[in-house]
């Protein structure tokens, strides 16, 4: 059987660029999977239409999602010579566009992460990131979902790689960054375990401070209120002092009286007695 569709550019079907990455087009795989799935177009009236853009958008995937396949477009630039069979595996779309409506949460995440791990998928991963990249086995700690640097996460990839590298057929470059890896495999651990742990001492001096200035904002914010707290009750002091300085009622201060002044009113007092 032939190429089914021996005119068409895959990087345009799936809508990435020449030099996107194995998981950049896998996502755009995939939403263009929930787009033009059958399943979703079965009550749409151009279906055949939309059914042969499915089967395209598979295709290129088959092709781009091979290093060897997409290496070898690469170089051609065309897909007349090839004549691998279209594979029509693909995700279980229904599921996959189920868990799109979901709210992500750590629990999610942290299942997602038990599933894939150790699974097929992943292998597949990690080996399709390691030939993408020349070899570069540290960078698969970066563009992998869930793998984190560690001792233990190291050893295990490393024995990915080194079991499938012995039926892989690779280009030098690849054998040679291998070798190379493989050779300083001990100190480039070290280095990067330094490394992480510098960035986490770095991220926790970062919180630290974070928080200090947070709390002195917070201090800050306090005095100011207290402040004008004090403010406003100087002020209420000030105004009810104003207010009822020279008001009727208030006890009035009795000037001093000369000793006339103080005859005549005894004597008045003494006439009303009288």
């Amino acid at each position: 059987m032939g190429v089914p569709f021996p005119d068409i550019n895959p990087y345009e079907i799936l809508g990435v660029l020449p030099d996107a990455t194995p998981i950049e087009i896998k996502k755009s795989y995939k939403k263009l999977c929930l787009k033009f799935h059958p399943d979703k177009l079965q009550q749409q009236k151009d279906i055949i239409i939309e059914e042969e853009t499915f089967t395209k958008v598979q295709f290129s995937f088959s092709i781009l999602n091979d290093p060897i396949k997409r290496n070898r477009y690469d170089t051609l630039g065309s897909l007349s010579e090839f004549n691998e069979e279209y594979d029509e595996e693909g995700f279980d779309w229904k599921e996959y566009f189920a868990s799109m409506n979901d709210k992500i949460t750590i629990e999610m995440i942290e299942e997602d992460k038990l599933k894939y791990q150790n699974s097929e998928e992943e292998r597949q991963d990690i080996i399709t990131n390691f030939i993408y990249y020349e070899g570069d086995f540290l960078r698969l700690f970066e563009v992998i979902p869930h793998l984190e640097f560690t001792e233990t996460e190291e050893q295990r990839v490393f024995k990915i790689i080194e079991i499938e590298l012995q039926s892989l057929k690779v280009d030098k470059q690849i054998t040679k960054s291998w070798e190379k890896y493989t050779k300083s495999r001990k100190s480039k651990v070290k280095n990067m375990l330094n490394k992480l742990a510098k960035e986490a001492k770095e991220a926790k001096e970062l919180e630290r401070l974070i928080q200090d200035k947070s709390k002195g904002q917070k201090q800050d914010l306090k005095s100011m209120i207290k402040s004008r707290q004090n403010n406003r009750f100087d002020d209420l002091i000030n105004k009810m002092e104003s207010k009822y300085k020279n008001k009727k009622g208030k006890k009035r201060v009795v000037d001093d009286l000369d000793d006339d002044e103080f005859e005549r009113i005894q004597q008045e007092i003494m006439k009303k007695r009288k």
